[in-house]
């Protein structure tokens, strides 16, 4: 029998050339970031039912998607083909898949550390360890992974790609920026560089060139992350109703935990009203979601819980919390155990508008935001935003002006900091101070485009006596 291989020289378990091709296909979208690769992989398995890799990257992408039933069924066809499996390597995916079916994400999280550390051009399994990286809050892990691929495969626009985010996770804005740059530059239709190099244009606050970025991936493909980027950095300048637009994008809808995420930036930061109907409709659908928590990432436990407090299910958000605190401690976990937990926990005393309480439970992790999961550091902002924004309605002027010196330190251009610095200086009597930073917002403001009748920069503007130009 003919001995098929990949496009990195793996030999692959399939009697049928139609069937790899499909799922190099497959492969090549879902590493790209563009659409199509859960239909190429069907055309694979169609092609070869017992094609047992194929079925396992159906069951990955469903996992990553948060869509359950495409994880079921792929775990359910991989398991029945796992006889006609004839290396070491498939095996071991097999044997993932079941894992995470089983739910035991420490068994699962081994085996793909091992096919990546024997296999280091196993494109699907370098890729999923990226995701666990992130989930574990182990960004320098990220890179060594990185740069064994690299190692063993110079060329890979992905290991490239995975090398430059993870400099940029770790605080190594410039090599990681110049190392995404690369890759797109390789590859301008791959959405997973354009993610990489607006991730650091994002952590420095080049808000213009990050919208520039994630604009031109757009429009390329309407690939929901990329989306929820959009809508992330618009709500950040004020651009409410395009945010709201990218929230009820449905062709292709954002994922539930993100939907959720931009809503409560938008009600919690943005003082936009949202109504309790549309908070127990998301609470309802991280409900149906949590009948298979074995394929909800922690990120998504995090924001099904959320959810469920702002729409008033208090117990069961509570539940959501004590999930939480029984996964793995340290690293497993991304220590969403412990300040995971606690900030999950502050947060539905924030809900409930006990701001001491969830002070107190919020600060510890929000001090070692770094060292935890979940997701990547421009996504863990929220909680920074958050907290920052407890302070200015606890009234804690001082605190508010070390938090907001301490993020302006990594971006010059946060214009939410400089607003709270700016109240803060006002609280306390530094009316000096205050001008200078408001001074400092109008010019950050001009420079990002802010939203022109964002109220933090109409208050600057008064303050400062200059006249808002006027609207055609």
């Amino acid at each position: 029998m003919m001995a098929y291989t990949d496009l990195r020289g793996l030999t692959v378990s399939t009697t049928s050339s139609d069937a790899l091709a499909a799922y190099e296909r497959g492969m090549e979208l879902f590493l790209r970031w563009r659409g199509g690769a859960l239909e190429a992989l069907n055309a694979a398995t169609k092609y070869d039912p017992h094609f047992a890799l194929a079925h396992c990257a159906k069951a990955y992408i469903g996992w990553r998607m948060g869509n359950v039933n495409v994880a079921l069924e792929g775990h359910r066809q991989a398991v029945a083909a796992a006889n006609h499996v004839n290396t070491e390597r498939e095996q071991l995916h097999v044997q993932t898949v079941e894992a995470m079916h089983r739910g035991e994400p420490l068994a699962a999280d081994a085996l793909l550390e091992r096919i990546g550390a024997d296999y280091p051009t196993d494109r699907l399994a370098v890729r999923l360890l990226g995701f666990l990286c992130i989930a574990r809050g182990d960004y320098l892990g990220g890179l060594e992974i990185a740069n064994r691929s690299l190692d063993a495969c110079p060329d890979d626009v992905q290991f490239q790609t995975m090398k430059g985010f993870f400099l940029e996770q770790s605080g190594q804005n410039a090599e990681g920026f110049a190392y995404s740059s690369r890759a797109l530059a390789q590859d301008p239709g791959n959405l997973y560089a354009y993610h990489a190099v607006g991730h650091a244009y994002i952590a420095r606050g080049d808000y213009r060139e990050a919208l520039e970025t994630f604009e031109r991936a757009a429009s390329l493909e309407h690939y929901p992350h990329i989306l929820w980027h959009l809508g992330e950095a618009r709500a950040i300048l004020g651009y409410e109703q395009f945010t709201q637009d990218y929230w009820a994008h449905s062709s292709p809808p954002l994922p539930l935990f993100e939907r959720i995420e931009l809503l409560w930036r938008l009600e919690v930061l943005r003082r936009l009203p949202v109504d309790l109907t549309t908070w127990r409709d998301l609470a309802e659908q991280g409900e149906r979601l949590l009948a298979h928590p074995e394929y909800l990432t922690i990120w998504m436990h995090h924001w099904i819980g959320l959810a469920l407090a702002r729409a008033g299910e208090l117990d069961k958000a509570r539940r959501q919390v004590a999930y939480l605190r029984q996964l793995p401690p340290g690293k497993a976990s991304g220590q969403w155990s412990t300040l995971g937990a606690d900030m999950l926990e502050g947060e539905l005393a924030f809900i409930q508008g006990d701001f001491a309480t969830a002070e107190r439970l919020m600060a510890p992790a929000v001090e070692h935001l770094h060292a935890m999961g979940g997701g990547s550091r421009e996504q863990k902002d929220i909680f920074k935003d958050v907290f920052l924004e407890l302070q200015r309605r606890l009234g804690h002027a001082d605190r508010v002006i070390e938090l907001a010196e301490q993020r302006l330190r990594a971006n010059p251009r946060h214009i939410p900091s400089l607003a709270a610095l700016a109240w803060a200086y006002g609280q306390s009597g530094q009316m000096a101070l205050q001008r200078q930073v408001c001074a400092r917002l109008l010019d950050r403001a001009a420079e990002v485009r802010l939203h022109p009748h964002a109220p933090e920069l109409l208050e600057a503007q008064q303050l400062l006596g200059v006249q808002p130009p006027a609207t055609a």
